[in-house]
């Protein structure tokens, strides 16, 4: 999926959780919980085409009245910031609208913080997102940061260092050491992450609820493999939450 059909998408998301929002004060309105899913990985596994056609279906089989799935990385959430700093949507949006949607992408992603407040705030930001269902969010602790959530599925894609080597020389035309000090150096620098933020090992499979290779299994199984769980814990959520409801009345 194109980067434009992100933000497009990131953008419909949240002018929809607005819209819930408001509906939730005003009119009483109590949504269901909604499902998200953290995705943990090991580099080279090919996990950004794994989650953009994830995204797409999941996005075929969600209902009509639900915000839309979007996903939430690193790089995205810095280009959609930017994308509203450099476009004049104020001619778009009503004022008030504008104001909403700025705040909630303040809230989410905050403006110039230290290292320390970064981390403080990208925790925030991911606990909301979660809140809100419906999302992808990949990397950043995501998995320990939501590990109370009962509506997360949590994957991680782990991979031989020779087939991932395989695959970043195919897929960006690097030297097989290129490759191989890229794959090192970003697995270090994860795992060094989460071990300073959260003080536990990103390679624990008990994090997980599925830990999936990419070796043995190729990318369209690991998408129907996700979308298949990730169906089955919306079934869950759904009877537990009409469950909850006839017992409150």
């Amino acid at each position: 999926m194109e980067y434009n059909k992100f933000v497009d998408l990131s953008k419909s998301y949240l002018f929809c959780q607005l819209k819930r929002n408001e509906l939730t004060k005003t009119e009483g309105y109590h949504p269901g919980i909604l499902p998200f899913i953290t995705i943990s990985r090991e580099a080279g596994t090919g996990e950004s085409a794994i989650t953009g056609t994830l995204l797409e279906e999941l996005s075929g089989k969600q209902s009509a009245i639900e915000c839309p799935w979007t996903l939430y990385d690193k790089d995205l959430v810095k280009r959609v910031v930017d994308d509203y700093h450099l476009t004049n949507v104020n001619g778009v949006l009503p004022e008030d609208k504008f104001s909403d949607i700025q705040t909630m992408f303040e809230e989410l992603f905050g403006i110039h913080p230290t290292k320390r407040e970064m981390a403080h705030n990208l925790s925030k930001s991911i606990l909301k997102l979660a809140d809100m269902g419906n999302v992808i969010i990949v990397g950043r602790g995501a998995f320990y940061i939501t590990r109370h959530h009962r509506n997360g599925l949590h994957i991680r894609l782990i991979g031989s260092l020779q087939k991932r080597v395989k695959h970043m020389v195919d897929e960006y035309s690097l030297s097989l050491k290129q490759a191989e000090e890229y794959i090192r150096k970003e697995d270090s620098k994860r795992h060094d992450y989460v071990k300073k933020l959260f003080g536990v090992d990103l390679n624990d499979p008990h994090f997980y609820d599925l830990v999936i290779n990419t070796d043995r299994v190729i990318p369209q199984e690991i998408v129907a493999l996700i979308a298949d769980h990730t169906e089955l814990l919306r079934e869950k959520l759904a009877l537990r939450y009409n469950t909850e409801e006839l017992t409150a009345v």
